[in-house]
């Protein structure tokens, strides 16, 4: 039967329809897509994620440090000048300007030779050795006469591996504990070593101008 005019004109205009419809849909999608992505870089820059690398030329970062050896905690470490260095302040100075004290070089291994201080991990145990060369290892036991084993943290996480290749970054809090923490003071012995003052140990510690 053939079809009526109205019919004709409205099979013409249905196509149209579909497409203004599909027009429509595209476009609230990719309204949606482009909003979910703005709201995606602006999360992104609030929330970075962690710092991995090394410090490179040119930062400037301080972690602080603390260590506890049988219940006493070790004086801090006295003045030393370098691209990673101490004011005797409980401060890691990280400034590197050569790619010897960037990247994994920036490590708390590095910082500890700079005063002839060992710490490091092998066969699973970690073994901490001063300059006067007493050393403190994974199941030596305390004046007390308990066995102890080195924990170390940072913001009181656990760390675990090889402390000597932990990368302090900065705002770092690193707590490096043999037995339990104390307020008595150990001695450095590389103060004593070099013939250099006892830098103080307070609990109101700030990294100090350079």
């Amino acid at each position: 039967m053939p079809k009526s005019r109205q019919q004709r004109r409205a099979r013409a205009r249905s196509p149209l329809k579909k497409r203004r419809g599909g027009t429509r849909w595209f476009t609230l999608a990719l309204a949606i897509v482009l909003a979910l992505g703005f709201a995606g870089i602006v999360w992104s820059r609030a929330n970075p994620p962690p710092l991995t690398r090394g410090a490179s030329a040119g930062e400037h970062w301080h972690a602080s440090y603390k260590i506890f050896i049988c219940g006493k905690r070790l004086a801090n470490y006295p003045t030393v000048e370098g691209e990673i260095h101490s004011h005797g302040d409980g401060f890691i100075h990280i400034h590197p300007s050569t790619i010897a004290a960037t990247g994994v070089n920036a490590s708390l291994g590095s910082f500890l030779r700079l005063f002839e201080t060992g710490f490091s991990e092998e066969g699973g145990k970690r073994t901490f050795v001063l300059p006067d060369g007493k050393a403190y290892k994974d199941g030596d036991r305390c004046p007390d006469g308990k066995k102890q084993n080195w924990v170390m943290l940072n913001k009181g996480e656990e760390v675990n591996g090889d402390p000597s290749l932990f990368i302090p970054h900065d705002g770092d809090q690193i707590v490096m504990r043999f037995g339990e923490e104390g307020d008595d003071i150990m001695p450095n012995p590389y103060a004593e070593q070099k013939g250099l003052p006892q830098p103080e140990t307070g609990e109101d510690e700030q990294p100090a101008p350079d």
